[in-house]
């Protein structure tokens, strides 16, 4: 029973793994081509846009012509500083998101609620 068990779970663990590393790479840019997807997103830190109660991150260009913009709620966005720093440091940087595309007011967005799925790249 406990051989049977552990085969159910390792199984299970094994699944999670390969459909999150399954997840594409994209250029922020073909966004549009992406919507509903989960999918890891990069390009170059244009702007950061910080409101009450929301921050933006826009990518490639800046609002209103950005191709991509990450949003994170001011509830999470300690956890960001507490990782990175001050984001509006590394405006002309590359960076990755991880998260699912969603078409917001004709602009493409992308929701993180954790810092881990925020990648700053080195080139």
């Amino acid at each position: 029973m406990f051989k049977k068990l552990t085969v159910v779970i390792s199984a299970v663990l094994f699944s999670a793994t390969l459909s999150h590393a399954a997840e594409p790479k994209i250029e922020a840019f073909k966004a549009p081509f992406n919507v509903g997807k989960t999918v890891m997103a990069c390009g170059t830190l244009a702007e950061t846009k910080h409101f009450s109660n929301r921050h933006y991150l826009n990518l490639d260009k800046k609002y209103p012509n950005q191709s991509l913009t990450v949003l994170v709620w001011n509830k999470d966005y300690r956890w960001f500083e507490e990782r990175f720093g001050k984001i509006d440091g590394y405006v002309g940087r590359r960076f990755c998101a991880r998260g699912k595309i969603e078409e917001y007011k004709n602009n493409m967005q992308m929701q993180v609620t954790n810092p881990q799925f925020l990648r700053l790249m080195d080139k």
